[in-house]
Parts: C-alpha cells; structure tokens; sequence
C-alpha cells in the first residue's frame, strides 16, 4: 500500500511540474497541450486567417492590406482563406493533423493559401499561391487543442502514417482524470 501511495504522489508531482514549466515556457514538448497564453489561437488567426485578406494576387492590393495591419516587420507572411478556418483547426485533431515534431502538427491535406514577400521598406514585392501541406504548432487553449503558430514549410514535408495523430497526450488525459478525484 505504502509503495502505491509513493508512485501515485510521484507521478502526481512530475505531472504537476509539467503543467508548471509548460505555462512558462514558449513552447510545448508535444501538440495540445496546457498553455497558459490565451491570446496565442487569436493572434494566430489574426496573422494567417483572416475575413479581410484579399482574394487575388493583386500586389497594390496586398500592398495596401499589409499597410493596413501593420505587419511591415513581417517579411514571409502567409494568409490561408478565412473559408478554411474549420480545416485549419482540425490539423490540431485525429481527423486532420499527424504529429510532426515539438508541438507541431503535420496537416493530413495540402492547403492552398498565398505567400506575400515584404522588404524592410514595407514593399510587397511578390505575392504568390502556395499548395503545401500546414506545419502548426498546436496548444490547448481554454480547453480546446488549437493552432497557435504557422510554421514555413520549405521542404513541403508531408504526414507520416507511423507517427500518431495529432491529439492531446496521452499522459496529459491521465493527469487530467487523476486531478479530477
């Protein structure tokens, strides 16, 4: 009985610790776990996923949406169509991500979305489609897995069958049912 109690306020402790370094630190071992920074799904969509991003590849358009929300400082930026929200959110699931690596996730589909290339004088000069597959890093915000950074993906690295799919950890749901007791 002594041996259990040892092991039950162990593994307690180790995932208390867990939960402690993962709301300080930036980024998470593995997808879908606790953070802390609550603004990070928002401020995600609010950089790639946006109802005001133009439809075309026009540059004085593009030139005049980056000018508008100020993201000079940016100079890869990459904007997926608002009519993808519910795609991109499901790469932080079973159903439309594997895991990657670190926290990220792998999307299970290629995505179509535009690249816009800004010089340090805040000029577009290039704006261009891409069809790759999403590396995102994925967290669990108030409850809900979530994409919270937009990894580029040069290589166009694609899902593997082997890794698991993108969920929250299996040790994460253990901690979870034990802390509710």
């Amino acid at each position: 009985m002594m041996s259990f109690y040892i092991v039950y306020v162990s593994f307690f402790w180790v995932i208390l610790a867990n939960k402690l370094t993962t709301t300080s630190s930036e980024f998470n071992p593995y997808p879908c776990m606790y953070s802390a920074r609550t603004d990070a799904y928002r401020t995600f969509l609010n950089k790639h996923v946006r109802r005001d991003a133009p439809k075309t590849l026009d540059q004085n358009q593009w030139q005049a949406f980056i000018e508008n929300i100020r993201t000079c400082g940016r100079p890869i930026q990459s904007f997926i169509p608002f009519a993808k929200k519910q795609r991109v959110d499901n790469v932080c699931s079973p159903s439309g991500g594997k895991t990657y690596a670190g926290n990220q996730c792998v999307s299970k589909q290629k995505f179509t979305f535009t690249t816009v290339l800004v010089n340090n004088n805040c000029v577009v000069y290039r704006v261009f489609k891409e069809k790759k597959y999403l590396l995102l890093a994925c967290d669990e915000i108030q409850g809900y897995c979530r994409p919270v950074h937009f990894q580029p993906n040069p290589n166009n690295v694609g899902p593997d069958n082997n890794k698991p799919d993108c969920k929250t950890p299996y040790y994460q749901n253990q901690a979870q049912l034990i802390l509710a007791f």
